[in-house]
């Protein structure tokens, strides 16, 4: 019998969301679950986009802007770009993989570090390229690492800045210096799906290089984070007119939906919204700072809007333990972080149930009682 399957995606892992409230109070038989895993917004959707999603669904039964005008007009008003500048996604993810498309071809070179966004790697195996992926120094990229594995197979390097798992975040100086050595045949995409959350002074904001008229540079952002849209999908890319038009050419025709596209609109009217987001999360981050000292964990302070944890225990056990005590979070064994978790920053509430849980697994643990 002809075997059909490629080898090179029989070898790829599937990414593995977050585990859904609803199934884990089906599979636990639980009534009251805490989800601190997907970096979700705790605040849920905005009334302004709830209004504009029920005024838009409406008109379902058309299809939507290919073009995205009204978002991509006006998102280009709030950057400051011109609209040939922004192509609009289902998800930011969706960019990711327009990218691979794009610029990678079979045995291509694709770079970024270990313990970063694990689309990265699974996009660029599922596509034929070569991932390899850079050590991490102290939980954050090593740029000059980075910079030592270009060569003529090079096409993309992923950076998330902040980054995903751990939080961290590259300079301002350090990127700048490391755009200018890297040459022109290759694409470095900032993918800055946490920016909202940075409170770093020294941060850079990718669109700075954009606004530069950098050719081989490129922004990613979402709505999925901040603005409460997790669920409609909804992200972004900004670069200059030459590459965006480039991009549009392996983009499917209807990739963004109508409601997504009004609803992003909203988003974007709505600053009290984004601005009761990010106090939320620079409060919540604080707060878990301190219990984590207080417990004697040891945890890497975070840009974004959850938090890594070294918990001193398997991370899959203490997943599983706090998942039957209805809180879930991410192992990051996944990631090669075998006795870290990453905890989302909920609501004030929730956070605390969380702290509590993994506060009585500590003191079992420490007193060699099971915890199971």
């Amino acid at each position: 019998m002809t075997d059909h399957y490629k080898d090179y995606i029989r070898q790829i892992s599937p990414y593995e969301p977050g585990k859904p409230i609803e199934e884990v109070q089906r599979e636990l038989g639980l009534k009251r679950v805490i989800k601190l895993a997907s970096n979700e917004n705790p605040l849920g959707t905005s009334k302004k986009v709830l209004k504009a999603v029920k005024n838009a669904a409406s008109r379902l039964y058309l299809y939507p802007d290919g073009g995205a005008y009204h978002i991509r007009k006006k998102m280009a008003a709030h950057l400051a770009l011109n609209e040939n500048q922004l192509i609009f996604g289902n998800g930011s993810n969706e960019i990711i993989e327009l990218l691979v498309k794009g610029f990678v071809s079979p045995g291509d070179k694709v770079l970024s570090s270990e313990c970063s966004f694990l689309v990265y790697p699974l996009v660029t195996k599922t596509l034929g390229g070569r991932f390899i992926a850079s050590p991490m120094r102290d939980y954050r990229y090593d740029l000059k690492a980075l910079v030592s594995l270009v060569d003529e197979k090079t096409k993309l390097i992923f950076i998330a800045n902040p980054n995903n798992p751990t939080g961290t975040y590259i300079r301002r100086d350090e990127m700048t210096d490391f755009l200018d050595q890297i040459p022109p045949h290759v694409i470095v995409c900032l993918d800055e799906a946490y920016i909202d959350f940075v409170d770093a002074q020294d941060f850079p904001d990718g669109m700075f290089y954009v606004k530069l008229d950098k050719p081989n540079v490129i922004v990613l952002r979402t709505f999925s984070k901040s603005y409460g849209l997790a669920g409609l999908r909804l992200g972004f890319g900004a670069a200059c007119p030459e590459l965006i038009q480039y991009l549009h050419k392996v983009r499917q025709p209807f990739n963004v939906n109508s409601i997504a596209q009004w609803a992003g609109v909203a988003a974007l009217e709505d600053a009290e919204y984004l601005k009761k987001t990010r106090a939320l999360v620079l409060e919540g981050r604080e707060y878990f700072y301190h219990k984590f000292q207080k417990l004697g964990l040891d945890y890497v302070p975070s840009q974004a809007n959850f938090v890594l944890v070294n918990v001193g225990h398997d991370a899959e056990v203490i997943f599983g333990a706090l998942l039957k005590r209805g809180v879930i979070v991410r192992s990051m064994r996944p990631y090669g972080l075998n006795q870290s978790i990453r905890v989302t920053v909920g609501l004030p509430r929730e956070n605390r149930v969380f702290i509590r849980e993994l506060g009585n697994l500590m003191k079992k643990i420490r007193k060699g009682k099971s915890i199971d």
